[in-house]
């Protein structure tokens, strides 16, 4: 909870898209992205059985595709507020993960290639640890060789123990802190309603400068809004990052102030997530889904 500092990583491997954003400065953007660019989740394969595509008009993807839905459903679905954030066997981590529940520190939480260590979040690429603050415990992420980090929060109703929520209308949030890092489209994402590697939103506050909200579907990324000179969040210092989906509206909140926003109607439900790129040893704390 308290400030410390964070270390810095090599630079993030991306891939391009297709532009039919909202660029609010006019320029012109065709040569980043900011999400889950798929095929880097860690352990190299997908969940094995994969439910249908969300939208009829994506091919039908293979079992090293990952979702957190793997297997077939029915799924529970609705709001944060009628299924919150929750492990299959308890109540933990409550709708917050504060890295509170680890008794020994430093402690490893997670790694892309341990992914049964835990069961209400799925680390993907890079490693999670719980490490002690001044006061209190905090998350401290590393990444992957290509300088990935990713993470997602896994919801169960009272009494499910395989079928994870998926979560309409939601929230997510964490905070973060870093102490140096590569310029470019590395940066600070919060993912909303993924549903696959192939199908989520995604906000980002990154270190050229740039935020926007982009939407990745059968595959294919579209920026839905963007700012080109937001300026990029300071080193040193404990920052916010706030991405809500309500119905067809996103909005994404940077320190307590609404930064951007969009709308589409593509994805309706899904769970959320944090990646995080070129960022190694960056401290992230009070990570919540929540009810908007």
């Amino acid at each position: 909870m308290d400030e410390t500092m964070g270390e810095g990583g090599g630079a993030a491997d991306e891939t391009g898209y297709r532009d039919n954003a909202l660029v609010l400065d006019g320029s012109d953007d065709t040569d980043e992205t900011d999400g889950d660019d798929g095929g880097d989740d860690g352990d190299g394969d997908g969940d094995g059985s994969l439910t249908p595509p969300p939208t009829s008009n994506c091919p039908a993807y293979g079992s090293d595709v990952y979702t957190p839905y793997p297997g077939s459903g029915p799924f529970p679905t609705g709001k944060v507020s009628t299924y919150p954030w929750r492990g299959p066997t308890t109540a933990y981590p409550n709708g917050m993960e504060d890295f509170s529940g680890y008794a020994a520190l430093p402690l490893n939480v997670e790694c892309g290639g341990t992914r049964t260590m835990r069961n209400y979040l799925d680390v993907t690429a890079g490693c999670l640890d719980a490490v002690p603050d001044a006061a209190n415990a905090v998350g401290r992420v590393q990444g992957t060789s290509a300088g990935y980090f990713r993470t997602f929060a896994l919801g169960y109703a009272p009494g499910e123990t395989s079928h994870r929520v998926l979560w309409t209308d939601q929230g997510a949030e964490y905070r973060f802190f870093y102490a140096t890092g590569a310029t470019g489209n590395t940066g600070f994402k919060v993912f909303t309603r993924y549903r696959t590697e192939y199908d989520l939103y995604v906000a980002s506050w990154r270190m050229d400068g740039v935020v926007q909200i982009q939407k990745k579907q059968c595959g294919e990324y579209t920026v839905l809004a963007k700012i080109a000179t937001y300026g990029a969040p300071s080193p040193n210092a404990w920052h916010t990052i706030r991405f809500e989906a309500v119905g067809n509206r996103l909005e994404l909140y940077l320190d307590n102030t609404l930064a951007i926003t969009a709308t589409d109607d593509t994805f309706s439900s899904g769970t959320a997530g944090i990646r995080i790129d070129s960022m190694n040893g960056a401290l992230i704390d009070d990570w919540r889904v929540y009810a908007p």
